[in-house]
């Protein structure tokens, strides 16, 4: 089984970014990690340059500084509306990801089952509807709407304490161990 795990470089006016720790915290021989731009269209390009092989799984982490618990995204929106620039400065407003696509696209993993065996284990994290319309949104987009692969997108609190780190680094292990037991993914 081989994953692609993907995380963020710091952006905007924040001075880490959760992600991109919780990618690194990451030991995991299934795992191929890659940190990407927090820009428009480098986030997917870079993924696509990086990927020389099909992956069987991605799990995708982002952001969401004003959350307080870990989310996983049940869906992407067809659509690009910055609140603030990405790191080349650019800002984008009511923009879809790509003229003829669809509105939402759902992941093909199921959201609530996932929560449920993350909450059974005694982590706390929420399924999310509103991946926002920032890079994170669009990466999840190009890659369900250009990958036929299980895909989900994970959204990180800013966390401060090298606790909150440990909780997130097990809790993103369990992910893993999930997708080796489901065998009607690969």
């Amino acid at each position: 089984m081989k994953i692609v795990m993907t995380a963020f470089e710091i952006f905007g006016s924040f001075n880490k970014n959760s992600s991109f720790i919780a990618l690194n915290q990451i030991d995991n021989p299934l795992v191929y990690k890659l940190v990407l731009p927090v820009s428009y269209p480098d986030a997917f390009d870079k993924l696509k340059k990086e990927l020389t092989f099909k992956p069987d799984i991605f799990i995708l982490l982002g952001m969401a500084a004003n959350r307080n618990v870990v989310t996983i995204e049940e869906k992407a929106i067809n659509e690009l509306n910055f609140s603030i620039p990405d790191n080349n400065n650019i800002t984008i407003k009511e923009k879809p990801i790509c003229n003829e696509g669809n509105k939402y696209i759902y992941s093909k993993v199921d959201i609530d089952e996932l929560i449920t065996y993350l909450n059974d284990l005694n982590f706390e994290c929420e399924k999310s509807t509103d991946a926002g319309k920032y890079i994170c949104n669009y990466l999840y987009y190009e890659i369900l709407n250009n990958y036929d692969v299980p895909t989900i997108f994970i959204h990180i609190p800013m966390y401060e304490t090298t606790e909150q780190y440990n909780e997130l680094n097990r809790l993103l292990n369990n992910i893993i161990i999930y997708f080796k037991n489901k065998k009607d993914f690969i």
